[in-house]
């Protein structure tokens, strides 16, 4: 009689995938080959070394390759030099500096402008908690990268009404935005709903926002049509108001039709 085994428990690493993982934890024995590495390998290094934090201002240029499309230094402590050696990576169309545990502090605007000028072809760009970011390097991102598409720059508390205003002018094809725990103001916000992408906007967090009214809150919801997800909690100059001109919005015939709200009345 057959015995059934359960392949999964026993599998072995590819002599490809074994190898691999040689390489991004002996990285120092390898720096010079890795210059003349197949861009398919390159990948696959680069893929191992982000999901494990390993990437670095000093290796970062050792993995890169032309063809590159999506860059993942979420988990990698990395600052502007990084963000500086960037300059082949004119097919990026996706990058995530994202901070998960801890403000960052290493990168900056300068670091972002850098960026704008080296990767044009940006769609999505992730940010959040990078604190030293003011509004100068948004501004860059927003005209550098006109087929901008997803931006979270929320805990960049240094941002603002300067970057809603710079959106509104050149990010036409901008769908979803986090600007939250940000300076920003109902100012800002309007500038930002009457520019260019207002018709195509479906979602935006402003929580944290400790300058946003009621006026924020009702202004996104006349003046885009699309929206599908608004965030406004921990927002403390937003009353009541808002959710019962929300409510009536979504009440109305032709209205929003939400897929998440959320919201702290004081």
């Amino acid at each position: 009689m057959a015995v059934a085994t359960n392949s999964s428990i026993f599998a072995i690493p590819s002599l490809f995938q074994a190898s691999t993982m040689v390489v991004i934890y002996h990285l120092d024995s390898f720096e010079e080959s890795l210059w003349e590495t197949p861009a398919n390998i390159k990948q696959a290094v680069l893929r191992l070394m982000s999901t494990r934090g390993l990437i670095t201002d000093d290796n970062i240029d050792k993995v890169l390759h032309s063809r590159l499309q999506c860059l993942d230094l979420s988990i990698s402590r990395v600052s502007d030099q990084c963000l500086f050696k960037l300059s082949q990576l004119k097919h990026l169309v996706k990058i995530d500096l994202n901070s998960f545990k801890e403000p960052n502090e290493s990168i900056t605007s300068a670091g972002i402008v850098s960026l704008s000028k080296s990767c044009p072809h940006l769609q999505i760009v992730y940010l959040r908690r990078n604190v030293n970011v003011t509004d100068e390097g948004i501004i860059a991102i927003s005209k550098g990268c006109p087929m901008l598409r997803e931006l979270n720059v929320g805990g960049c508390v240094l941002l603002t009404d300067a970057t809603l205003i710079a959106l509104g002018c050149h990010s036409k094809y901008l769908k979803s935005l986090n600007i939250s725990a940000t300076q920003v103001t109902d100012n800002g916000i309007d500038s930002f709903c009457h520019g260019l992408c207002s018709q195509v906007l479906t979602e935006v967090d402003i929580s944290g926002c400790r300058k946003l009214t009621d006026d924020a809150v009702e202004i996104l919801i006349s003046t885009c049509p699309l929206m599908k997800i608004l965030l406004f909690a921990g927002c403390p100059s937003i009353t009541e108001n808002a959710r019962i001109s929300l409510e009536s919005k979504l009440l109305s015939a032709g209205g929003l039709k939400m897929k998440q709200v959320s919201w702290t009345i004081y």
